[in-house]
């Protein structure tokens, strides 16, 4: 079931290209605030989210790119298109937000012509134009932002000119008044899902170019970044010209960070505090299911669903100790996937040895490393003796994540690596990780869909030709000529063609490549205090819905 709702964003074939708007258009409801949904939740007042063991490593839309990040973001962003505030299968579904409807598409499905509907104001009162999505791309596209965004703009035509310094703006995207006109290499059956990330949000068009990002400006979103505090607060309040469908229950939504996750806990039991962004202690949820029950959404305290991701060990190719296939190979028959899924507690995830995640289309299972447990018999067949030297461990100094360290410390040892820990606060080790030439040999991550094609998972996190200075997301710096076309032919494929070569590719790269040991598909567990009620599990953004999140009378 919850595949199907994902496939349904998609276009199907090369030919749906110039039918794409109108097929999601039917599928998509009419879109009303998800509001207060029982009468006992209102609208006003504070709600108040912690974020346990680490701090936003961006909030410009430009450089965000992780869970806790987005989640955010989704209050205070405008985009073409969007994702409505409910849960799936509507939560799954584009719908037209800053556009008045799904784009005009060329007969030969390269170029998109947006309209913008009148009246869209960011928070400061100034107009929202289709400039303010130019300049978006255009500030995305550019060297000095070094933005992870470029990964998803090598089809727009003159993209990548700008990124390699060659031109100074997109050629392929124009405005004019309400009209955005955004022209492709090619047909492309994934742009619409593209076009609606966050990185592509409107922006003031003197929003500038800052690799280390803007902390506090105009947005046009249900709510505007009012203040944020590095290491202490962000406060969210509701943007006084918003006049679009999405809700904005609370007034204000004031993120504490860097927080303690066992006394978080404790602190949303208790009333004090209303969520924890960053997710809860793995030793509660077996007490917590059997003190509020299960549920999915709605009215509740406790809820669990599951996401469309994965959790891996990227395995630095770059460096010494993982350079040789036979020793990322080793790592993958070391490692206890059994015990690291265990270190998330109860309803934390179901093991894995792939790239792509059973709820992506064009998975397919295939028996490739152990899935029972470790075999260190077998990785030292594989390297032909027992491993040598030194291997750098990176992973965030979160409770589960030094708990899963501590059981790769052990797995690895048993090979014959002297594994040396290396934690780092979460949004510190994207940095580390993210940076070309870093020390580290191996990055305990986790991945999400940004949308529901293989090709966020296998171009976007393994294309070696995506490779920069900074800011990179393919950890494990593989870049094989070889898998990087296979790379770009699956990504030009359509239909059932698409889908197969990318199944293919996710089993050729654990077998030819292995850059990363895979061990889980997670699921979201979540607890909200009593205070608040109408509760809304986003599946594009995995996590709750703030925005429709309301205290009660």
């Amino acid at each position: 079931m919850f595949r199907k709702l994902w496939l349904s964003v998609v276009a199907a074939t090369v030919g749906a290209a110039l039918l794409v708007g109108a097929s999601f258009a039917a599928n998509s409801p009419a879109v009303s605030p998800a509001g207060a949904s029982s009468g006992e939740a209102k609208r006003g007042g504070t709600i108040r989210v912690n974020v346990s063991n680490t701090d936003f490593a961006f909030v410009d839309p430009a450089l965000a790119y992780d869970t806790l990040s987005w989640g955010l973001l989704y209050t205070t962003n405008l985009t073409l298109l969007n994702y409505p505030d409910r849960p799936a299968p509507e939560g799954s579904r584009l719908v037209p937000d800053a556009a008045v409807g799904f784009p005009r598409v060329s007969r030969d499905g390269r170029t998109y012509t947006f309209t913008l509907r009148k009246g869209l104001r960011f928070s400061d009162g100034s107009a929202v134009t289709a400039r303010n999505f130019a300049h978006a791309i255009h500030r995305a596209a550019h060297p000095t932002q070094a933005s992870p965004a470029i990964a998803f703009l090598h089809d727009v035509v003159g993209a990548d000119e700008v990124n390699e310094g060659k031109a100074p703006r997109v050629t392929g995207v124009s405005a004019n008044g309400l009209t955005l006109k955004i022209t492709l290499e090619r047909p492309s059956p994934t742009f619409l899902a593209q076009i609606a990330m966050p990185f592509f949000a409107a922006v003031k068009t003197n929003m500038g170019l800052d690799p280390r990002g803007a902390n506090v400006y105009p947005s046009a979103g249900p709510y505007r970044i009012a203040s944020r505090e590095l290491g202490r607060q962000v406060v969210l309040e509701r943007n006084p010209f918003y006049r679009g469908s999405r809700p904005a229950n609370a007034d204000r939504i004031v993120y504490s960070v860097n927080t303690d996750s066992n006394q978080s806990l404790l602190q949303v039991r208790a009333g004090q505090v209303d969520y924890d962004a960053s997710g809860l202690p793995p030793s509660a949820h077996d007490d917590l299911a059997k003190s509020f029950g299960v549920r999915k959404s709605g009215s509740g305290r406790y809820f669990v669903n599951p996401r469309v991701g994965v959790q891996y060990l990227a395995l630095n190719t770059s460096r010494p100790a993982l350079s040789r296939l036979a020793a990322r190979k080793a790592v993958n028959y070391a490692i206890d996937r059994p015990a690291l899924v265990r270190v998330g507690g109860k309803f934390a995830a179901k093991r894995t040895d792939q790239i792509l995640a059973p709820g992506m289309r064009g998975f397919r299972d295939a028996s490739l490393y152990p899935l029972k447990g470790a075999d260190p018999a077998a990785a030292r067949k594989v390297l032909g003796g027992r491993a040598k030297g030194d291997l750098v461990l990176l992973y965030s100094a979160s409770g589960a994540s030094v708990a899963r360290a501590q059981v790769l410390q052990y797995n690895l040892s048993q090979v014959g690596w002297d594994v040396k820990l290396k934690p780092q606060p979460f949004a510190v080790t994207l940095k580390t990780a993210g940076t070309k030439g870093a020390e580290y040999d191996a990055y305990l991550h986790s991945w999400l869909a940004d949308y529901p094609d293989p090709f966020d998972f296998v171009n976007v996190l393994l294309d070696g030709k995506g490779i920069q200075a900074t800011n990179n997301l393919n950890f494990a710096y593989l870049s094989s000529p070889r898998f990087n076309k296979a790379m770009q032919d699956a990504s030009r494929l359509t239909g059932d063609a698409r889908y197969e070569a990318y199944g293919q590719l996710d089993v050729d790269l654990m077998r030819g490549a292995a850059p990363w040991a895979p061990y889980a598909n997670p699921n979201v567990r979540e607890l909200v205090s009593s205070r608040v009620t109408n509760y809304v599990f986003h599946p594009v953004y995995s996590g709750a819905a703030l925005t429709a999140l309301a205290l009660k009378k």
